[in-house]
């Protein structure tokens, strides 16, 4: 089926809408003895003159006390007048009390600022506070300079609350029902960080596994309500995300410092004096070593939970972490479900995602509940005419796996082997062409890779014959028994084969570091030990490695993150002047999957070398010699495996004529190769570095500048990451979005032109935290995925819209997925009898509930064309960085971004402890995959004092 059109999973207001709140205002002496309680915390810090009281651990405690509270924001100004407390019901005076008192023993959380917390208790008066009614528009909104629509801030956390009450109300009378299958939803209490509203059904659904050892695992749909933008759009919308929140039903154990969300249902409310709530409340557990158990989060030396006595209410937190569904039902009058994650021990049965059809279906209910408030956005329209980028290597013929055409059995084995011989001569040429690549990237000298083995090594034999087939490279022989040499054609490969031992075990010499000192003491011993190794290597057989591929055990046998060697390793292979790749040993002698990865793992190393094969642009009139440099901000925040915050901006070029991408970072006088760049970075601490919102707001700017200066006389495409850079480039977010200008830390607009009149400025968002709206491609009778270039055609035409959104094609690991596929209710298609079969064949039904199959919907990345030269289009650009996501020739799947973010993005890799794959080769993920883990934060974001 051919689809042109692509339904976004948008809704659009229709009518005004009101409510009433019960609102409570801090008066500002108030607010400012709060702000001096918090900043007695840093004695050593200057007052900024807009100072912020973070509120996000009160807002984490109100989720628990009291989850039908809403609070609006994650940090607060001292002077705003604004409420700070929303409700359908005002709170009694003594339970806010007691919450609020709480919170403030937390607030000081340094002993220097203790001894302040009661004083500043005896003067603020409670009596003071006052709930007062507010009738609230649900819409106000004005529109910005750029013509963005710009909703009052409070909204974009109220608006998703009433939509989401709306729902959860409807739902008890009238569940979401589908071929007898019901789902009703409880809403969930709001979290302001996650910018939106929750709702998951329940009671939850079953998914009883077969075979020999039959298993019960828990799970319920969630709807996800976020209020959001679009640029140069007046119009506000209603991103509704549909997915499946999986439930544990075993022992649980978050990975390091992450803490997993419970969902609590009692018929008592856990803070003395308050109501019974109608949502969820949410509380979260996290791994304490000290008791090597679970415990209740805020319950440590803060004790906020403990001070209410809320922990005497809850479950027992180590008896919930050793067997979670003990409150699933109802135990002891209090309903607990655990959340589970990926990064958690052991995996869960019911695989990730919804799929269009059921989505479909969801949506088309929820229009039907909020109606006539809100309704569906029309379909977004497909942009013709856009071609696949060019390949460069040799499209592979297919070989037949059956005698589909019924030839004569001699014929068929005559075309089988001729298919044999072809596709070989075609993989021969291929790898002729890669190695040519690489030979312009690496020069005379050629490429030494380091090939650190594990004891059985079982995986060198693999290794070395896949990177003799991806580069056509003659039968080895052993120049001695671990060094392997390859001259062809001007290219050499040289290959040494050592064993990794005791530096891939466990950091800490069999104990676990703690975080902190003692972890970077493991990591730095780690990090010299791998340095040394490589660089006595590379002396006793003539020169470095330019590269390392590591045979190293995957997380699983690294549990707890501070024993993880991978980051340290890859430091120290830095430190001797090499890029580094890892790969996972075989799982066992059944491992299908070891020679995709062995594949993969090599071609990323090669691409980290600097080799790359960049789309040739198709049926677009792209300048010649165009250059594409994309932005990135490597961030870093404290955390269990981290002691020093990182902030660094990089960028990454691919230039016309040069086969190798280029990169640089601030502090760097020019551009150098790639893997260069990604060593600079490796372990980067710069004493120096920017710290405060307004700091890392000017360094961001200097380092564009005077990157986009020194092209200021080329052809240069621009690509920023939304999500990555608006932050510290204010004049990028959709509020102050202008076409054709750009403003820095300075506040003054610009032409982009002024850096260039050849430059062109792309901002690309993707769907964290819900920034573009889920979606499926549709037709009247049908529902289904499809690639393509996408516009509003209903709000601009083809010729003036500057926000175009790019799918892929689904990637072929999930071909065998059908649209059809349900989790949540029964569903089932009939199949009709064809035209000309007989009276007697019948209708079949086919059954496609299958809560085990992992979901995968195309994401939308949006494309927004800030600027360009006035005699070129938008679709132009839009159209070739659509393009530039198909990178076939390196890559087995479409990129989530085009290849130069992509690269952008990669640089990460070198300068965090990231938890990544072992290769970059693969598909998208799953869009509806868990949420992540949640962090307690030493810091709450906004703080600058």
């Amino acid at each position: 089926m051919v689809y042109d059109r692509q339904q976004p999973a948008v809704l659009l207001p229709r009518l005004p809408m009101t409510t009433t709140f019960q609102t409570l205002a801090f008066p500002d002496e108030w607010r400012e003895r709060i702000a001096g309680l918090h900043a007695a915390n840093y004695p050593d810090r200057m007052l900024s003159p807009t100072r912020r009281i973070p509120i996000r651990r009160l807002n984490a405690l109100l989720r628990v006390a009291a989850p039908d509270l809403i609070s609006a924001a994650t940090y607060t100004s001292v002077r705003d007048g604004d409420p700070w407390l929303y409700a359908k019901t005002a709170c009694p005076p003594p339970v806010l009390r007691s919450l609020l008192n709480a919170w403030l023993y937390d607030l000081a959380r340094k002993d220097i600022a203790r001894p302040l917390v009661v004083p500043t208790i005896k003067a603020l008066d409670a009596a003071e506070l006052e709930w007062r009614p507010e009738k609230v528009d649900l819409l106000e909104c004005t529109t910005s300079d750029g013509g963005t629509a710009v909703p009052k801030a409070r909204l974009y956390t109220l608006l998703p609350d009433a939509i989401a009450w709306q729902i959860a109300q409807h739902s008890a009378r009238r569940p979401y029902t589908h071929e007898g299958g019901q789902l009703r939803f409880r809403q969930v209490a709001a979290n302001p960080s996650a910018d939106g509203a929750e709702l998951v059904s329940w009671p939850p659904l079953t998914y009883q596994t077969k075979g020999k050892n039959p298993s019960s695992w828990l799970y319920s749909a969630y709807l996800r309500i976020a209020l959001r933008t679009v640029p140069f759009d007046p119009r506000p919308r209603l991103h509704v995300n549909v997915g499946v929140r999986r439930w544990t039903t075993n022992a649980v154990r978050p990975k390091g410092r992450n803490a997993a969300s419970v969902y609590l249902l009692s018929a008592n409310p856990f803070a003395a004096g308050a109501s019974v709530p109608d949502k969820f409340a949410v509380a979260r557990v996290q791994w304490n070593p000290k008791i090597d158990a679970l415990s209740w989060v805020n319950s440590g030396p803060e004790q906020m939970l403990s001070r209410l006595n809320i922990i005497a209410e809850l479950p027992d937190a180590a008896e919930l972490g050793r067997q979670s569904d003990l409150w699933l039902p109802e135990r002891d009058g209090v309903t607990a479900a655990v959340v589970h994650h990926t990064t958690m021990r052991g995996s869960h049965e019911v695989g990730t995602g919804i799929m269009p059809a059921e989505r479909r279906r969801l949506l088309a209910w929820v229009e039907g509940v909020v109606a006539p408030q809100f309704e569906l956005a029309g379909p977004l329209h497909k942009v013709p005419g856009i071609k696949r980028a060019g390949n460069t290597f040799t499209k592979l013929t297919s070989i037949p796996r059956s005698n589909s055409a019924k030839l004569p059995e001699a014929d068929y084995e005559a075309k089988l082997a001729q298919a044999r011989v072809t596709r070989r001569a075609e993989t021969a040429a291929n790898a002729r062409l890669r190695r040519q690549r690489l030979a312009e990237v690496t020069g005379a000298q050629g490429l030494t890779v380091a090939l650190l083995d594990q004891p059985s090594r079982t995986m060198r034999n693999l290794l070395l014959d896949t990177v003799e087939e991806l580069l056509d490279l003659p039968p080895r022989t052993a120049a001695d028994a671990d060094t392997w040499t390859w001259n062809v054609d001007g290219f050499t490969l040289t290959v040494r084969a050592r064993l990794l031992s005791d530096l891939g075990g466990p950091l800490g010499g069999g104990g676990t570091p703690r975080k902190g000192a003692q972890h970077d003491a493991a990591v730095t011993a780690r990090r010299s030990g791998v340095a040394a190794a490589l660089t006595a290597w590379g002396r006793e057989q003539g020169g470095a490695a330019d590269a390392a591929l590591v045979v190293l055990d995957g997380r699983d046998a690294f549990w707890r993150r501070t024993t993880d060697p991978k980051f340290a390793i890859r430091l120290g292979c830095a430190d001797a002047g090499a890029v580094s790749q890892f790969i996972s040993p075989e799982k066992d002698a059944e491992d299908a999957t070891v020679g995709h990865r062995a594949e993969a793992a090599w071609l990323d190393l090669f691409r980290q070398v600097g080799m790359r094969f960049v789309p040739e642009a198709r049926g677009l009139d792209i300048p010649d010699g165009l250059n594409q440099i994309a932005f990135w901000i490597v961030k870093r925040r404290k955390d269990d495996t981290n002691t020093r915050k990182l902030f660094i901006p990089v960028a990454v070029l691919i230039r016309p004529g040069n086969p190798c991408v280029m990169g640089r970072a601030k502090g760097m006088t020019g551009w150098v190769p790639y893997p260069q760049l990604l060593k600079h970075l490796a372990g980067y601490h710069d004493l120096d570095m920017p710290r405060t919102e307004q700091e890392q707001t000017v360094a961001v700017a200097a380092f564009v500048r005077s990157t986009l200066s020194a092209l200021r006389p080329d052809e240069t495409l621009v690509v920023v990451d939304a999500q990555n850079i608006r932050n510290r480039l204010p004049s990028l977010q959709n509020t102050h979005l202008e076409a054709e200008r750009i403003q820095f830390a300075d506040g003054v607009s610009q032409p982009v032109a002024t850096f260039g009149e050849r430059m062109r400025l792309v901002r690309v968002s993707g769907n964290d935290r819900m920034e573009t709206p889920q979606a499926w491609a549709a037709q009247p009778d049908s529902t289904g995925i499809s690639a393509g270039l996408w516009y509003d055609a209903q709000h601009l035409d083809l010729e003036n819209t500057r926000v175009f959104y790019s799918t892929v094609e689904k990637p072929v690991t999930h071909n065998k997925i059908g649209v059809e596929l349900a989790k949540l209710t029964p569903h089932h298609t009939k199949t009709e009898p064809k035209p000309d079969a007989s009276d007697e064949q019948e209708v079949k039904e086919r059954d496609h509930f299958n809560p085990g199959s992992a979901a995968w919907n195309p994401e939308l990345v949006q494309f927004t064309v800030v600027a360009k030269p006035d005699d070129e289009t938008s679709l132009l650009w839009a159209a070739f960085l659509h393009q530039q996501r198909s990178c076939s020739d390196d890559y087995t799947s479409a990129l989530g971004v085009p290849l130069i973010l992509h690269l952008a993005t990669l640089t990460t890799r070198y300068a965090l402890p990231t938890e990544d794959d072992e290769a970059e080769d693969g598909p998208q993920a799953p869009e509806d995959a868990d949420v992540a883990a949640e962090a307690d934060d030493e810091d709450d974001l906004g703080l600058e004092l």
